[in-house]
């Protein structure tokens, strides 16, 4: 009798765990999507307040004038005279010190992965000719002419870490590098999970 209590009981946090895991990825997403929308709604949503007539704004204006804002950027961000702007911009922030570190990291890497050239997303994996191990990696850079730096026959991979946002560029030769066939999101997912993601298995 107490066995199977104690089965009952080990089946009861079993399911737990599992509706645990399908709840908090959902929870998740939607909690960080109604954020991004709370901010647009509240901070374009009470300049239109201060434009509109009284009684003429309705809730969620913000947010839609907020997308449609972004996709504008987007459209501008095709003309010349848009792009100089913001070359100006760019470069006023490049002449503050301490600025220019963080606008600098934060467009590289907004732009690496919201770039439209996917060459430099190759998964690949990284075998040392001495070490039986490999690690999964993105080549993110083949020509080294603009750097101080790197040899002929060697790439920059990047190395992510599990669960966090950090790792390691190690700059190695190209051999060592074999390439796998995932998209990139899979191959981001998987590293990010240390490997426990189901999907695509």
């Amino acid at each position: 009798m107490s066995s199977e209590r104690n089965h009952h009981v080990s089946e009861l946090v079993r399911l737990f765990f599992k509706g645990l895991a399908t709840i908090i990825p959902i929870a998740l997403t939607l909690v960080i999507v109604f954020w991004l929308a709370g901010l647009a709604e509240g901070g374009v949503g009470r300049l239109l307040q201060a434009v509109l007539p009284e009684n003429w704004y309705i809730r969620g204006m913000g947010l839609v004038l907020g997308i449609l804002l972004v996709i504008a950027i987007g459209l501008l961000s095709q003309i010349y005279l848009f792009r100089k702007l913001i070359e100006i911009g760019e470069k006023v922030l490049d002449s503050m010190p301490v600025v220019k570190s963080v606008y600098r990291a934060t467009k590289d890497f907004v732009e690496y992965f919201a770039g439209d050239d996917e060459k430099f997303n190759q998964v690949v994996l990284v075998r040392h000719p001495d070490l039986q191990i490999a690690v999964l990696g993105f080549i993110t850079r083949e020509d080294f002419s603009t750097l101080p730096f790197g040899r002929e026959g060697e790439v920059a991979v990047y190395l992510p870490l599990s669960y966090q946002i950090a790792g390691y560029t190690v700059f190695i030769p190209r051999e060592w590098c074999e390439p796998v066939d995932m998209p990139f999101e899979d191959a981001v997912r998987l590293i990010l999970t240390a490997a426990m993601t189901r999907r695509g298995s």
